[in-house]
């Protein structure tokens, strides 16, 4: 019977694929094509987007950053998602009633959040 157990859970956790974190590394490459092609001020947020691995609600350029919406984060209406920044880390320098936070991934890749 432990054995089933043990069948049965690493079933359930290989049949699972990879998490968030692992589809977003995964999809930087192409994620920074679509970055580098959004013109300034441009933007793709008229539909949900797929770019890779991961699917975002929008995606648009502010300035040298260009931001990937993921979603909401939980219940309330904070956005999250990843910025490409490759001219230098991003600092909450926009709306003063939005506190933005950046966290670097890699290279020039942030994961970001919003909190109003």
């Amino acid at each position: 019977m432990k054995r089933l157990a043990t069948i049965v859970v690493l079933a359930a956790l290989t049949s699972c694929g990879p998490g968030e974190e692992e589809r977003i590394t995964r999809s930087f490459t192409k994620m920074e094509q679509v970055a580098q092609a959004l013109k300034p001020e441009g933007s793709l947020t008229n539909r949900p987007l797929e770019v890779g691995q991961v699917e975002f609600q929008a995606v648009y350029r502010e300035g040298d950053r260009v931001y990937f919406k993921v979603g909401e984060n939980g219940p309330s209406v904070d956005p999250y998602g990843y910025v490409w920044s490759p001219e230098r880390t991003p600092v909450d320098d926009s709306n003063p009633a939005v506190a933005s936070s950046f966290e670097h991934i890699q290279g020039p890749w942030y994961r970001w959040s919003d909190s109003y």
